[in-house]
């Protein structure tokens, strides 16, 4: 009787595995997209948090509360890349800087600048407000 020594794998084996795979990475793959943006997204409004935060701690500054009329909304842009900036809030802005010197933003659903305005009322509270574009 002659034996035969089959090692390995037949054509059609190996080619139902490569599309088992080919199946498995079409189901799998746009869920892991999806993952990865709303972690960005996450990772975007954690960000611009920080500039809030930044900018409360700022306004508790002196020189910066003086600067700053009751009631008028100010507004701090905070590009995709780079340091938050303002056309009117300067003084606000140099204070923000020195805590967070630049910010990237890196979500596909964060396409442009976020503005951040705030407002500081005739009692000295901060009202801080985002235009961060939901995540869909």
């Amino acid at each position: 009787m002659n034996k035969k020594n089959n090692k390995g794998f037949s054509l059609v084996e190996l080619i139902v595995v490569v599309a088992i795979m080919a199946v498995l990475v079409g189901v799998l793959a746009p869920a892991y997209l999806r993952y990865v943006e709303k972690s960005r997204y996450q990772k975007d409004c954690s960000a611009v948090a920080e500039v809030e935060e930044a900018i409360k701690i700022a306004v508790a500054e002196e020189n910066v509360f003086k600067s700053m009329t009751a009631g008028t909304p100010y507004h701090v842009t905070v590009p995709t890349s780079g340091a938050p900036t303002s056309t009117d809030a300067a003084t606000l802005v140099a204070e923000v800087v020195k805590t967070i010197p630049t910010v990237e933003l890196t979500s596909k659903t964060i396409t442009s600048a976020v503005t951040i305005t705030v407002t500081v009322s005739a009692n000295g509270s901060v009202t801080v407000t985002n235009d961060i574009p939901t995540l869909s």
